[in-house]
């Protein structure tokens, strides 16, 4: 995941956050009377194919403070120190450490926290909860809950910390429907992405394209890209769109945006994008390359080439609006929302969200999720977005017009309005099998519903295996 790095202000606001999330107790020394919010700076999440990336971003300056704080007065609880888990980036580590000191230094409780390199941390957070010795509170996509909700390795959010309406109304639909099973929420919604489409404002003017303005069709997008291509001596010398590098961010957001359920059938958990119009999707993004030819696998391979100006365009997570402005800080670009792939599509834009969930063997979920609502507080989500670095998924930030007026991220707000959660019920692994999909038609000069079925095969076979379906 590619994070902002942040450092973190510890100011403290005492509001009912803790202690109204968890019924009353006496108070002895490790404990509240009342509950605080956390103030400071930034961070930010990306899918996993980003994750290699996380040392390319540099500091960003923290901001004052945070502006809100929410209001009540609910009975003492008794608190105790939990483990946390969350897989490593710099940004995060920074943050999540300052976080805890600013809990400390409200309730006395110091969370230990480790850190886990991205690629040990869903094996290593896999075996613990198997054996029932796993951390307390951890991080998981909001689309792989269903994974270890099915294995009973996750507790409910307790109606005394938020009741399943109270959550409905305070996060946006986008980043809590893939929360709730049986009539429970499993997780609290945190880093929200959507996927965005980045111009590079000087090309686009040098090719006599306007950069201000969305493109309202699939042609309108592809014929940008071909005019703002070039070659120099029958080398590409200027790819049209940044897209063979890392692919991932289109071939799982645009079918997920051709179905009125996304990318699994919310009632059979069947693949939706072996059917039409998942042909066409997938036919249009890989003919961007293998016949429109404004990319190639050869091209500045395993290289930036948006963030080094050889590329008109890139999709990628609204993170990134950030990121470019501390690793390209002469590049001029602009956000804005992604070309609609399909000839009908159900939202505008694909998100992903991560959830701090608490685990069902944990012996203190009283403190778990008291550290949890910390986590996903109003003040908090306003240092997780100072920067660019990640959209809030409370509706109350998100309505908060003083905190857009920077252009990009108001794009960025306004894409999760109506915006599709990726639903594929796996991450690495799901991505590793529609990588393929791209692989065999790009790369091997498969036919596209050939490739497309053979990965939607190989995708429910995966649920298989892992237990999500019968």
């Amino acid at each position: 995941m590619l994070r902002i790095r942040a450092r973190v202000v510890t100011t403290v606001a005492v509001v009912s956050l803790l202690v109204g999330a968890c019924g009353g107790a006496s108070t002895p020394s490790g404990s509240i009377a009342s509950s605080s919010e956390p103030t400071g700076s930034s961070s930010a999440a990306t899918p996993s194919s980003a994750a290699t990336q996380s040392s390319a971003a540099t500091q960003s300056a923290p901001p004052s403070q945070a502006a809100a704080t929410e209001q009540a007065s609910p009975p003492n609880i008794a608190l105790v120190p939990v483990t946390h888990w969350q897989h490593q980036s710099d940004a995060r580590a920074a943050l999540v450490k300052g976080f805890i000191a600013s809990y400390k230094e409200v309730t006395g409780v110091e969370n230990s926290f480790e850190s886990i390199p991205y690629g040990d941390y869903f094996t290593k957070l896999g075996a613990a909860l198997e054996a029932n010795n796993g951390p307390c509170v951890f991080q998981l996509p909001a689309n792989i809950l269903a994974e270890y909700q099915k294995r009973g390795e996750l507790a409910p959010v307790p109606d005394d910390v938020m009741t399943s309406a109270d959550i409905e109304s305070t996060f946006s639909p986008a980043s809590t429907r893939l929360l709730k099973f049986d009539g429970k929420y499993y997780g609290l919604p945190t880093d929200v992405q959507t996927m965005l489409l980045f111009y590079n404002d000087d090309l686009f003017r040098a090719a006599g394209l306007d950069p201000t303005k969305d493109f309202a069709t699939w042609d309108e997008f592809r014929e940008a890209a071909i005019k703002l291509t070039k070659s120099d001596g029958g080398q590409m010398s200027q790819a049209g769109l940044d897209i063979t590098g890392s692919p991932y961010q289109w071939y799982y957001s645009a079918p997920t945006l051709a179905y009125q359920d996304g990318l699994v059938n919310d009632s059979t958990l069947a693949i939706n994008y072996a059917s039409e119009p998942g042909y066409q999707v997938w036919d249009r993004l890989t003919s961007l390359v293998t016949k429109d030819k404004v990319d190639s696998p050869q091209f500045l391979a395993d290289q930036p080439k948006f963030a080094s100006g050889l590329a008109g365009m890139t999709l990628r997570e609204y993170t990134f609006s950030g990121v470019f402005k501390q690793t390209a800080p002469d590049l001029k670009y602009s956000v804005h929302l992604p070309p609609p792939v399909a000839d009908k599509q159900f939202a505008a834009a694909a998100t992903t969200s991560w959830s701090y969930a608490v685990g069902s063997d944990c012996k203190d979920q009283p403190s778990a999720w008291a550290w949890v609502r910390y986590l996903t507080s109003e003040a908090s989500q306003r240092i997780w977005i100072t920067g660019g670095g990640e959209l809030p998924s409370r509706t109350a930030v998100l309505n908060d017009a003083t905190l857009s007026a920077d252009p990009g991220v108001a794009v960025g707000f306004k894409s999760l309005a109506d915006a599709m959660p990726y639903d594929s019920l796996g991450w690495d692994d799901v991505f590793s099998v529609q990588q393929k999909i791209w692989d065999s038609i790009v790369l091997d000069g498969m036919d596209v519903k050939s490739a497309v079925d053979a990965g939607a095969k190989g995708e429910a076979d995966l649920y298989k295996q892992k237990g999500v379906t019968n």
